[in-house]
């Protein structure tokens, strides 16, 4: 078989590095309506083992008191968020345990004052193409073009694990010195990161 999945992984891995920032439109809805998975409690006990993003929260964002106080300030993220985590299949939908978080160092016109030693959970938003970001904002094409790589590179690595399986005869990868077995633990491991949006059924 002549696919190379480990070459299609590693140039998918470059094009996620060439983030492009310039899609930006620059409304600071985002730095207002910040969410996480993660209850405050989850946060500090992260923070304090050293996860670099739970210190971001802990350090550098705050928290709004409640969902209203959010809504007040960025409502249609507030209600997009919400709605989208009531209608998450296999998501325990609580509203007491959803908190919206905002940066205290955007400014008025939607700058921020510490842009050069921004952390990368801000400087890599959206992460990815299932971010949750806010109505109309410019990466909305970006993800979606994001989200059809992931299924498409997905679908190729499931692909070639059938054909080989199918040309097989003695349980091992032609040309290789592993097991179909091995081949297929780290097919399941590369796709893994994104099991909670699917993976399994691209």
């Amino acid at each position: 078989m002549s696919y190379d999945y480990e070459k299609e992984i590693d140039e998918f891995k470059k094009e996620l590095d060439e983030f492009p920032q310039y899609l930006c439109r620059m409304c600071g809805r985002c730095c207002r309506s910040i969410v996480t998975a993660d209850s405050p409690e989850e946060l500090e006990r992260l923070a304090a083992h050293g996860n670099p993003e739970a210190k971001v929260f802990i350090d550098i964002f705050k928290r709004f008191p409640s969902i209203e106080e959010a809504r007040k300030v960025v409502p249609e993220q507030v209600d997009q968020v919400l709605e989208v985590l009531s209608e998450k299949e296999g998501y325990e939908f609580d509203i007491n345990k959803i908190h919206f978080y905002y940066c205290p160092h955007i400014t008025e016109d939607n700058l921020c004052s510490m842009h050069e030693n921004r952390p990368t959970v801000c400087s890599r938003a959206p992460h990815n193409g299932w971010s949750c970001m806010p109505p109309g904002c410019g990466f909305e094409g970006w993800q979606f073009e994001l989200r059809e790589k992931y299924k498409k590179m997905t679908r190729s690595l499931k692909e070639h694990l059938t054909a080989i399986e199918a040309i097989s005869e003695d349980g091992k990868v032609p040309g290789k010195d592993m097991t179909i077995e091995e081949l297929r633990e780290i097919i399941e491991e590369k796709i893994k990161p994104w099991s909670r949006f699917g993976s399994k059924l691209w």
